[in-house]
């Protein structure tokens, strides 16, 4: 016999498992000491609603049932890594090499303004 999927089933489909059951096994193994995602318990959390296409939804669904982790915690995941890269100040390294860069551009658009003048 399968394992219930608690985060798919409805409140009815737990409600009449619970009422069918005799272990509480599958409950038991479902829970988890910490999100899988790794957020802590106390982590304020806020409801978002989105719409994705359907096809990106039933991926999310494979990879989460391939990695016996919730969908929610692949996209909150997915977006903190998103968020992170998109919003990470420019390292020292990175700084110089732009203005190393923009240097060159300059002295190349002034040298080419030079002969244009002569």
């Amino acid at each position: 016999m399968t394992e219930p999927d608690f985060e798919r089933m409805t409140k009815d489909e737990v409600v009449a498992w619970f009422q069918h059951t005799d272990s509480l096994a599958p409950v038991i193994r479902s829970m988890t000491a910490t999100p899988a995602s790794g957020t802590a318990p106390e982590t304020p959390m806020a409801l978002v609603s989105t719409r994705l296409p359907v096809a990106l939804v039933k991926q999310l669904d494979r990879l989460a049932e391939q990695t016996a982790v919730r969908r929610s915690d692949i996209i909150r995941d997915a977006l903190t890594r998103y968020v992170t890269t998109r919003t990470e100040p420019v390292s020292h390294a990175e700084a110089e090499h732009a203005l190393d860069v923009l240097r060159r551009v300059v002295t190349a658009r002034t040298a080419e303004g030079r002969a244009d003048a002569a």
